[in-house]
């Protein structure tokens, strides 16, 4: 075997075997990325307030959708504040 038979056999292997495994890196990278996004998305909206059934309207939204109704959720309680400076 010469040396640009070498070269060509390790490239065709490099190729065969590296692709699938930069191509599942790459998938499970965005999976991860997409569910952190989700939750800081859900952590940013019960800091604000939004009550358990908006949040679930929200995550559960597509892109262009119509808004759904879902009415399976009980209504959320109060956001009782910490009291600073209270007496």
């Amino acid at each position: 075997m010469s040396m640009g038979e070498a070269v060509v056999a390790s490239l065709g292997t490099i190729c065969l075997f590296g692709w699938p495994i930069v191509w599942v890196c790459a998938y499970y990278s965005y999976q991860c990325y997409k569910s952190w996004q989700e939750n800081s998305l859900k952590r940013a909206m019960v800091e604000r307030g939004y009550s358990a059934q908006e949040i679930v309207q929200v995550v559960a939204a597509k892109k262009g959708s119509l808004p759904q109704k879902i009415s399976d959720f009980p209504p959320a309680k109060p956001v009782k504040h910490p009291a600073f400076g209270a007496n």
